[in-house]
């Protein structure tokens, strides 16, 4: 009888341990599981698609005009900036800001034909409303079609080379334009690429106006996605570092 009270002395903490170390191990499993579920579903939510999200882009266009007191097109050059929205990763909705760059905005040198010469002093702003659709979206190149319609104004004379505004060669006015064309990203990488644009544009002016502004515009330059660059920030550099150090220290608590 003193022996089996023994045992059963002898076993109960046996027992106490074995259940004690089983219950800690499910325990710890069970944290460690929470854990990863909780990390594939912040990692899903990062990188999930979106129906709308902001769109910020910056619009550098070369292109030339026509004036009729040259025999050769003028070069010029805008600058603009667009805000926008985009919608299932499709359609691109928005407005864009434009104005001559500098360098356009300096007298431009011009001769007829008859040699004499004339300087061009153009000023002008415009304000669209574009349009852009994404017709092929893949992950190493894109094409897009974008379209726009839009109002400005225009400031324009001649002078001769002191400087002096030439007699009725002052214009001042509202133009309407309207523009289509076709643009290519190419992506070699998820964040950073190279983009080019090509198109053509009408412009209604002053009917008496020495002007021409219809023509093609070209455009390049680096393509950056912004939102590429926050994910993976917060993906690479954010979530899975601490991650890994919370499933580290999981692992190794006894």
């Amino acid at each position: 009888m003193y022996l089996k009270k023994t045992r059963i002395v002898f076993l109960l903490p046996l027992i106490f341990n074995i259940t004690f170390l089983f219950s800690q191990n499910a325990s710890k499993t069970n944290s460690i599981d929470s854990l990863k579920l909780k990390f594939a579903k912040d990692s899903a939510h990062l990188f999930r698609f979106q129906n709308a999200r902001p769109f910020l882009g910056i619009d550098n266009r070369n292109s030339w005009i026509k004036n009729e007191n040259g025999t050769k097109n003028v070069p010029i050059n805008v600058n603009g900036l667009q805000f926008g929205i985009i919608i299932k990763e499709r359609h691109t909705v928005g407005l864009c800001a434009y104005s001559i760059t500098n360098s356009s905005k300096k007298p431009q040198k011009l001769s007829d034909r008859n040699q004499k010469i004339s300087y061009q002093n153009l000023k002008l702003g415009y304000l669209t409303l574009y349009y852009q659709y994404a017709i092929i979206d893949r992950r190493f190149f894109e094409l897009d079609v974008p379209l726009e319609v839009g109002l400005g104004k225009y400031n324009y004379y001649l002078s001769d080379s002191a400087q002096n505004i030439l007699p009725k060669t002052a214009e001042t006015g509202q133009m309407r334009l309207t523009g289509g064309g076709v643009n290519i990203v190419l992506k070699p990488f998820k964040w950073i690429g190279i983009s080019g644009m090509v198109g053509y544009r009408f412009v209604a002016m002053n009917k008496n106006s020495h002007l021409n502004l219809n023509g093609l515009y070209y455009s390049y330059g680096v393509w950056v996605d912004l939102r590429q660059i926050y994910r993976d920030t917060r993906f690479y550099l954010i979530k899975r570092p601490k991650y890994r150090k919370q499933l580290k220290r999981l692992e190794m608590e006894s």
